[in-house]
């Protein structure tokens, strides 16, 4: 009799788990599907413009700016590492390059995540500033057998969407998705940074 029950209780545990694996897929949010990965000059290249509304010069802004990035980037416990590449007060630009760690899915049993490398601008103009995140690169599954890609491999509407544009091609998701959420966070970190100058 106990083995009965016993046996019960673990068909029952088994049928829950298997069900929660087996769960519909949720359709994909509109905002991700066609034209949400902008591509300029054959470059998948992420921007925003946000509106000054600060009377500070220039050179403050860029020192401001500057602040930010190493305060943002610093506490992210996914950046694996933060460097001024090309930034220029002269120019009031700002660039930085990124690497830091995309998570797809994390439990006990599963770490699935990307290295993601990417040049982040901040480019100071009149009355404005322009955010980009350009020359974007994978490089995926470091620890078992690592594929390197970049975002025009991966994630454009013609590689990552199928012909009507309405699904995902196997794989590509993901990173499309995360990509676009993680520029999509850096630009409203930024975005309430800069109106509260």
């Amino acid at each position: 009799m106990k083995n009965l029950i016993l046996t019960l209780v673990l068909a029952l545990g088994f049928g829950v788990a298997s069900a929660q694996l087996i769960k519909e897929k949720e359709p994909i949010d509109p905002k991700y599907l066609a034209g949400a990965v902008p591509v300029v000059d054959g470059k998948v290249t992420f921007s925003r413009d946000i509106d000054l509304k600060s009377s500070l010069p220039a050179d403050s802004i860029y020192h401001l700016l500057a602040r930010w990035s190493g305060r943002y980037f610093s506490m992210n416990k996914d950046v694996l590492v933060r460097k001024n590449v090309n930034s220029s007060l002269a120019d009031h630009r700002v660039e930085i390059g990124v690497v830091q760690y995309l998570v797809f899915r994390s439990t006990a049993l599963v770490l699935d995540r990307t290295q993601i490398i990417f040049a982040l601008t901040m480019q100071i103009e009149k009355g404005k500033v322009t955010l980009k995140m350009s020359d974007i690169k994978y490089y995926y599954e470091e620890d078992r057998t690592p594929e390197k890609f970049t975002a025009e491999e991966w994630i454009t509407d013609e590689m990552a969407l199928n012909k009507k544009k309405t699904k995902y091609v196997h794989g590509h998701g993901k990173f499309r998705e995360k990509t676009f959420d993680l520029f999509d966070n850096i630009a409203a970190d930024a975005k309430f940074f800069i109106e509260d100058l």
